[in-house]
């Protein structure tokens, strides 16, 4: 048992050993325990002050919720108010798209109706102005008409005269034969000869001369001296006049205007202070078969009509060539040149008809009002072609057609360097309309009411500063490029910006008496006419394709759309245009090419932009602004 016990004593030891270790580990965990759960209470007491905080925190965002929710379901509703408000104003904003529609619809159809009854309205004011025309011829036959008892007494008394004048003229004839007999014995005598009865002509009446401001003597003794005067007398005032007012701007003028120098140099035009003096501007002595035009005009139209046609005068023309020219200027020389039309051309000479400027400006002005009386069929064919075809219908023969139109020309050509008759050329070669002619031809006259309308004082007195003359033109021709302002100031009368200018003595637009400031104005006015219908004209062939000779609305309405000079194209423009009426244009309406170019120019497009007109009806005149 003792050495069982001495075994057992290490185990003993090393039991109290571990026991000793244990109370030790347990009195270190205790500690570390309660370290433990110091830290854990101090957590806790953290933990619970964080938790009071939070459940604050939580109470307001609760109550928070609360309000959010409330005004989400406010919200919510309010949306769907809105929803719905904003699907009522689409449903109204699409009725009232509708209603738009219909609107302009019914817009077009009334100003489609508005320019029928225009139309049938100017009509009825024809008629009424004819009719009023027949009343008036009838009042004036009524109020010459004589009583019946009268009637037959003037009717015994004319028979009685009939019967006196029968022996009269039984009487007259004795004498005549008497007289006869006395004059073929005398010339039996003397040995002269009797004229053929052909050759007789009568008497014309004797004139009555005027002293003319001093240029004629009427107490002269004998007639042709003093038609010979006046004619030299003529001439003379005429080349005179035109070499100062050449002097003064017109040549100036001439030469800034570059479009139309091609014009002014051609054979045939004499130069505007009409050749020297003492010469008979009548007389063509240059060659011009030769001449050639940079800018051939398109005759095709013009051929057909032509009295010129194969087998008609021309032919024969050419069968004279090669014989000697007159040197009296009696016959115009052959011209088969390129830039003058086909109808006009002739191989040999032409018999020179000699037509002034009065009778040709007037033959012009009557084709262009014949033409204006028949309306748009009239202005779609070529003035040319309508012109020959009256020439042809008027004419007793082919012959003298021809003649006639060949001199009509010539006499064009030969005055063109001169607005009237540049103008008249332009309308022949197709480049202008007859519209935009008559507007040339008014332009100044307009320019002249205008100013007497807002410039006259009272006493009639037509006397304004040049300053206020010159910005007086530009409020009424807006459109003109200053470039060309600048050139017109050139053609004043010298003096500053205070000198007194009479603007009627300006504006005289004269035949024969050229103001350099209309002749200005005039030329600017084709140039600038000219230039926008050759862009018309390149715009609308841009939109033909395929060598097609017929253009579409649609493409044209697009092609113009964004050009500032054709913005104020309206549709029924176009529906003239393309000869509809205003509701049938669509985009697909097609027209000739030539036909539509031709009826555009016509339009009021030109008329608008170029014409003198104030800015707006209730506008003055008032011609401020300082001269630079």
């Amino acid at each position: 048992l003792q050495s069982d016990f001495n075994a057992v004593a290490p185990l003993e030891g090393r039991l109290k050993t571990m026991r000793a270790e244990s109370l030790s580990f347990v009195g270190e965990s205790m500690t570390w325990f309660q370290m433990e759960i110091d830290r854990l209470r101090l957590r806790v007491t953290e933990s619970e002050a964080r938790q009071a905080t939070l459940e604050q925190e939580r109470v307001a965002l609760d109550a928070e919720l609360e309000k959010l929710k409330e005004s989400c379901e406010k919200d919510r509703i309010t949306s769907a108010d809105s929803h719905q408000q904003n699907l009522d104003i689409l449903r109204h904003l699409d009725r009232c798209e509708k209603q738009v529609e219909q609107l302009r619809k019914q817009e077009k159809d009334l100003h489609s109706d508005n320019k029928e009854l225009e139309r049938r309205l100017k009509e009825r004011e024809s008629r009424i102005q004819t009719v009023e025309g027949q009343l008036n011829e009838e009042r004036h036959k009524l109020a010459q008409m004589v009583p019946k008892e009268e009637c037959d007494v003037l009717r015994e008394e004319i028979k009685k005269k009939e019967a006196l004048s029968s022996e009269w003229q039984q009487a007259f004839q004795s004498k005549e034969k008497d007289y006869l007999k006395i004059v073929e014995t005398y010339s039996k005598k003397v040995g002269q000869s009797m004229p053929r009865k052909q050759d007789l002509r009568p008497l014309t009446p004797r004139p009555t001369w005027y002293h003319c401001q001093g240029l004629l003597d009427p107490d002269s003794a004998h007639s042709v001296d003093k038609a010979e005067m006046a004619q030299r007398m003529l001439q003379h005032v005429i080349y005179s006049s035109r070499i100062l007012l050449s002097a003064y701007g017109l040549t100036v003028a001439s030469q800034k205007s570059t479009h139309f120098q091609g014009y002014f140099k051609h054979p045939l035009a004499i130069p505007l202070h009409g050749g020297e003096p003492g010469a008979d501007v009548g007389s063509e002595t240059t060659s011009r078969g030769a001449s050639k035009s940079k800018d051939p005009a398109d005759h095709t139209a013009a051929e057909a009509a032509s009295p010129s046609a194969p087998g008609a005068a021309g032919e024969k023309a050419g069968g004279e060539e090669g014989k000697e020219m007159p040197k009296d200027g009696s016959m115009l020389e052959p011209d088969v040149s390129q830039d003058t039309p086909m109808p006009f051309r002739h191989k040999g000479p032409v018999k020179n008809l000699k037509f002034s400027r009065k009778k040709t400006a007037e033959f012009i002005d009557d084709i262009m009002s014949r033409r204006s009386r028949i309306g748009s069929n009239g202005q779609s064919t070529p003035f040319l072609a309508f012109m020959l075809q009256h020439i042809n219908e008027t004419a007793s023969n082919q012959d003298d057609a021809f003649e006639f139109a060949v001199n009509i020309y010539s006499a064009v050509r030969r005055f063109s360097a001169e607005p009237d008759f540049l103008a008249h050329l332009l309308l022949i070669l197709g480049k202008l309309p007859d519209t935009l002619v008559r507007d040339n031809k008014q332009l100044c006259g307009e320019l002249l009411r205008i100013f007497t309308a807002h410039f006259e004082t009272g006493d009639g007195t037509r006397v304004i500063t040049k300053q206020k003359f010159f910005y007086g033109l530009k409020e009424v021709l807006q459109n003109k490029d200053n470039k060309l302002w600048q050139d017109m100031v050139t053609y004043f009368p010298a003096g500053g910006p205070d000198v007194q200018l009479n603007f009627e003595s300006l504006l005289l637009d004269d035949m024969y008496v050229l103001s350099p400031i209309v002749y200005a104005l005039r030329l600017q006015h084709l140039e600038e006419v000219i230039n926008l219908a050759d862009r018309l004209e390149k715009a609308v062939q841009g939109t033909v394709t395929d060598g097609s000779k017929t253009v579409k609305y649609g493409l044209v309405d697009k092609a113009l759309r964004d050009d500032p000079m054709f913005e104020l194209l309206q549709p029924d423009d176009y529906a003239r245009a393309f000869g509809v009426g205003l509701g049938e244009l669509e985009a697909t309406t097609e027209q000739d090419m030539h036909t539509f170019l031709e009826l555009m120019k016509t339009g009021e497009v030109f008329h608008i932009l170029f014409f003198p007109s104030m800015p707006s009806d209730d506008a003055e005149l008032t011609g401020t602004g300082e001269m630079t």
